[in-house]
């Protein structure tokens, strides 16, 4: 027979396998920009700080979750077209205080460290990455060239009340053009059955006007370049507008996501996964965006230690 022990390590573990995949996924309070850049502001971070602080008190030197899966989500922030990837599950921390893979306050995936860390608050700081942009994501995307890939140094907070944990934090671009943007985030878990673990989430994102532009925005440059592939003829861009745009900064877009997690043994589950993206008014008026909500769904195997 199973212990109540037993059975509250494995909603335990679970809760950091959510959080692992939300990272690993693109879900979570990271702007969809970031690709697959990976956010865990969904990441239900119930389960994760007691994992944490479990892995805290028995001094292991490395602890995390590993594994992967598959997801289908937009060929780039805006298409009205799909794309199947695989994905990898990774969340792998070094003895309670540095990070790989993302952080709760959801401003990031990529490396960082833990400032401060109890177990009903945590504040971190860290550098992030969002993917680039080749013009061969989408017909809309012509004469637009590759955009390059993004790298922020970030910082945020989550604070855990009961079953909810409450995320913030800000990203601030270290190239060019990048600018800044912030998220804020609610999520929480709970255990459905003995093997069934489940989590909703929602958040937003707001951004500056140089964020919104790496986006979004078209310049005058590029949109010389779209007019004229439109004056030869080019298909991709019928009916698109080819003028400038500069968006203004504010509110980027809001989001709400689900995870469903089973749990095969102590270690390993199985998780389903799904989010929707909805762009706000600003960043879907750009004639880059050809559809204004976007959903990831997929599904990956975890193993946690």
């Amino acid at each position: 027979m199973r212990t109540a022990r037993s059975t509250s390590r494995l909603r335990t573990r679970a809760g950091a396998g959510l959080a692992a995949l939300a990272i690993a996924t693109g879900m979570g309070a990271l702007p969809a920009s970031a690709g697959l850049g990976m956010g865990a502001g969904m990441g239900l971070g119930a389960g994760t700080a007691q994992a944490q602080d479990e892995c805290t008190s028995c001094q292991k030197s490395f602890s995390g979750v590993i594994g992967a899966g598959v997801a289908t989500l937009p060929r780039y922030v805006g298409s009205d077209e799909y794309r199947v990837l695989p994905i990898p599950v990774v969340q792998l921390e070094y003895k309670g205080r540095l990070f790989f893979g993302g952080s709760q306050s959801g401003v990031g995936a990529g490396l960082g460290a833990y400032v401060v860390r109890t177990s009903s608050f945590v504040w971190n700081v860290g550098y992030a990455g969002s993917e680039s942009r080749p013009e061969s994501r989408g017909d809309a995307l012509a004469g637009m060239g590759k955009r390059a890939a993004g790298s922020f140094a970030s910082t945020g907070i989550s604070y855990q009340l009961g079953a909810v944990t409450a995320n913030a934090g800000v990203a601030l671009g270290l190239g060019k053009g990048q600018g800044s943007y912030g998220s804020v985030g609610l999520a929480t878990e709970r255990q459905l059955a003995r093997r069934w673990v489940g989590g909703v989430s929602t958040g937003a994102t707001f951004a500056d006007a140089k964020n919104m532009a790496f986006d979004f925005g078209v310049t005058g440059e590029q949109s010389a370049a779209r007019h004229a592939l439109i004056a030869a003829g080019d298909p991709r861009l019928q009916g698109i507008d080819a003028g400038t745009y500069s968006p203004d900064a504010g509110l980027k877009e809001v989001h709400g996501a689900a995870q469903l997690a089973y749990l095969l043994t102590e270690r390993t589950r199985v998780v389903a996964f799904a989010q929707g993206t909805h762009l706000s008014h600003e960043a879907a008026s750009s004639p880059l965006v050809r559809e204004r909500t976007g959903v990831v769904t997929g599904v990956a195997f975890a193993y946690g230690f």
